[in-house]
């Protein structure tokens, strides 16, 4: 990540001419999932939950043929599960709620922009976990064997996976206030591909629904 950060800022020097600035925030709708339909003895369940972000990020940027988007995003998710597996000898039902902090870096390179006003961008983002709480219970039983139970916390140094990667999608519209300056509603939309937790239940994964307003500003 301290890599790609890098030859951001080196882009972003190089190629000032003609870049837009936008700082965005807003609110995240976090809903945890999983492919559940594969595995015969595991059950799920997900609750949604709100959240906040905060980022910003640097449009118009050419790169030889190539014009794309760079976000630098800090993200505040939450939600609820309760997943339990087994079989005849014994089995465990994990019930938590989880709320992570995370740092993203994202690249767009495949960007449309319809009546001058309005964007459509498309992308890879890049998170590093930088906070997490969690609270719950883990329970289960083991033929011959008394149950058991245990908190989470006292189990667990970390439940959540230290990084993150997924694909992302934005559509934004610009209200034009002044020759370089605009105000941006907008929605996005988050496919996370890895896997959320380190600790059952393992393959759980998050999509992520925003709704964003920007002020962005164009170098001239």
């Amino acid at each position: 990540m301290k890599k790609f950060l890098t030859i951001l800022i080196m882009i972003t020097v190089t190629n000032s001419f003609g870049q837009k600035i936008e700082l965005f925030g807003g609110t995240n709708n976090n809903i945890f999932h999983d492919y559940k339909n594969n595995e015969v003895n595991f059950t799920s369940s997900y609750k949604s939950d709100l959240g906040f972000t905060v980022g910003a990020g640097l449009d118009s940027i050419k790169i030889d043929w190539l014009t794309l988007r760079f976000t630098l995003q800090f993200d505040k998710y939450r939600g609820k599960l309760n997943a339990s597996d087994g079989g005849l000898a014994g089995g465990n039902t994990t019930v938590a709620t989880i709320d992570k902090s995370i740092i993203s870096l994202g690249i767009f390179p495949i960007n449309f922009r319809f009546f001058k006003r309005i964007d459509l961008n498309f992308g890879l983002i890049i998170s590093k976990l930088i906070g997490e709480t969690y609270s719950g219970t883990s329970s289960g039983w083991t033929m011959n064997q008394p149950n058991w139970s245990y908190n989470l916390q006292d189990k667990y140094n970390r439940y959540s996976s230290s990084t993150y990667f997924g694909f992302q999608g934005r559509i934004a519209y610009d209200f034009k206030i002044s020759k370089s300056i605009w105000i941006t509603p907008q929605y996005l939309y988050y496919f996370g591909l890895s896997n959320e937790f380190v600790e059952f239940p393992e393959k759980t994964k998050s999509i992520r629904h925003y709704i964003c307003i920007g002020i962005k500003y164009k170098i001239k």
